[in-house]
């Protein structure tokens, strides 16, 4: 069979409820068709009225003048309004819901505009990471002093995770050993709790570990419970975050423990920087970038859940139109990933080296990756989902005309002198 030659077909718009008002007149002239092929079959009259409304009513008409057509109708005979659950059958309204599941939205103007907002927002707070970096570390020094933090400070002084030996001390300490990185938390908790500092070092390709009960002064570190080890452990962390050099990231000091010495190297270059407050930790790589990173995320969310409060009434997003709001986050997010890395390259070539690696956006590269895999997830749902081709409805639907039912009120319906519907239409030919 030949494939039907695709045209493109007007569609209305969401706030346009013709197709409805239209699928009820539809529905009302096939429930009058049916009656008159039951009383046809039974051997009873026909109502004369109705039949001969079916077969005067008008033909050819474009889309609008059926629509202009059943309203009159509508008009005329009372019907109320149309609601297309009470046109479609259980089993109709399911797939209206796959198709609709199926379909990937277009984006509006209104789209494009929030979405360039968004992005432009958070390329601005990359291009001007530092400035920005600098107004929070501003804000947190002054949450340094006050009376909460500075008393966590003074409860959480002399514990083994501070521990500043040979191989252990200087500016970046913190990105030594686990006892500072969050996303080594139970190493630290059990350092704080046992009163035992645990370490790694390297010496001519070789590595060792250090473990030690005492400060480098013979001071003994003290044991402590589970539940006061926890409170030290985060007040500590807290008092450190505010800090110029903050804390590593989670997982950074894993890099100490890799045997090749370029990527240790790499690893505490960049947290301890060239001077305090210029390095690549959990303020400068995740606070501040994430930032910009939440602000994309607002804007775009809040338009498209007003968007659908606007059209239904609440703000719960059916799944093509979240699908939508993936692509938009996506291309919000891109802009700022794309000034990120172009900023870190820049910066390595004017002479930052690896300290660079600071400008680098880590939650936006990070959610770039995450919402790429989503949309073509979306995709592949949307090409797998199952529903109907065009070619196949429209099959399905012609072969509704080879019933007995339909040939008898076709006769039934055919005027003296004319051709029955059912001659001049063959879904065997027609449809090759």
């Amino acid at each position: 069979m030949n494939a039907p030659e695709e045209r493109a077909v007007p569609q209305p718009s969401p706030a346009d409820d013709s197709y409805v008002e239209n699928l009820d007149a539809l529905t009302r002239d096939l429930d009058d068709i049916e009656a008159l092929a039951a009383a046809a079959l039974d051997g009873q009259s026909l109502d004369q009225g109705v039949a001969d409304r079916i077969s005067h009513a008008p033909t050819r008409l474009t889309y609008d003048e059926l629509t202009q057509h059943n309203q009159q109708r509508r008009e005329a005979e009372a019907w109320g309004d149309a609601e297309l659950a009470d046109i479609l059958d259980p089993t109709a309204l399911r797939q209206l819901d796959e198709w609709r599941t199926a379909q990937r939205i277009r984006w509006e103007r209104g789209d494009l505009v929030v979405v360039g907002v968004a992005g432009l927002l958070g390329a601005l707070a990359n291009l001007y990471d530092t400035q920005l970096d600098s107004k929070v570390l501003e804000g947190l020094a002054w949450l340094k002093k006050t009376d909460l933090i500075t008393r966590w400070e003074q409860d959480a002084e002399g514990m083994p995770i501070d521990y500043m030996g040979s191989k252990f001390g200087g500016p970046g300490h913190r990105g030594l050993s686990a006892g500072h990185d969050i996303g080594r938390f139970f190493n630290a908790l059990n350092q704080v709790r046992t009163g035992t500092f645990e370490g790694t070092y390297w010496e001519y390709g070789e590595r060792f570990a250090r473990v030690s009960t005492t400060t480098p002064f013979g001071t003994p570190y003290s044991e402590v419970e589970w539940p006061l080890a926890l409170a030290q452990l985060l007040k500590h962390w807290v008092a450190d975050f505010v800090t110029p050099m903050s804390l590593p990231l989670p997982g950074w000091t894993l890099l100490r423990d890799m045997p090749a010495r370029e990527l240790r190297a790499f690893g505490q270059e960049a947290y301890a920087g060239v001077h305090g407050g210029s390095s690549l930790n959990l303020r400068s790589g995740l606070l501040t970038p994430g930032l910009g990173m939440v602000a994309t995320e607002v804007i775009i969310r809040t338009h498209t859940h007003l968007a659908a409060y606007r059209q239904t009434g609440s703000p719960r997003l059916p799944t093509a139109t979240s699908a939508k709001r993936t692509e938009m986050l996506l291309a919000g997010h891109t802009a700022a990933g794309a000034v990120s890395l172009s900023k870190t390259a820049a910066a390595a070539v004017a002479g930052e080296t690896v300290v660079a690696v600071r400008h680098l956006n880590v939650p936006v590269l990070m959610r770039i990756g995450m919402l790429a895999l989503k949309v073509r997830s979306d995709a592949v749902t949307r090409t797998a989902s199952g529903v109907s081709s065009w070619s196949q409805l429209l099959e399905d639907e012609a072969a509704t005309w080879t019933l007995p039912e339909a040939i008898a009120i076709a006769e039934l319906l055919e005027e003296p002198g004319t051709t029955s519907p059912m001659t001049q239409f063959s879904p065997e030919t027609d449809l090759e």
